[in-house]
């Protein structure tokens, strides 16, 4: 991703979140991390943050298709009472 499409990206992010600022220094920061993503993965994953968060999204939250949450291993069972003797 080129920095013009980074600047896109959070413009767009300015327009969804209204607490959410940019600047030159965010920006540059930003784009040495994201510029190895392509802006079409970002923007997708962007578009599906937006419809479930009320909270601006962090860097990881678009290079990573979003899970919201913490990912709890399937046949997980929270045992209260294990290492209890009866």
């Amino acid at each position: 991703m080129n920095k013009k499409e980074l600047y896109t990206l959070m413009a767009l992010i300015q327009v969804y979140y209204d607490k959410f600022h940019f600047d030159q220094q965010k920006l540059d920061a930003w784009h040495v991390v994201l510029q190895k993503y392509s802006y079409d993965s970002v923007n997708a994953n962007l578009v599906e943050f937006v419809i479930d968060s009320p909270h601006p999204p962090k860097i990881s939250d678009l290079v990573h298709k979003a899970s919201y949450g913490r990912d709890i291993p399937h046949g997980f069972v929270l045992d209260l009472t294990a290492g209890e003797d009866d």
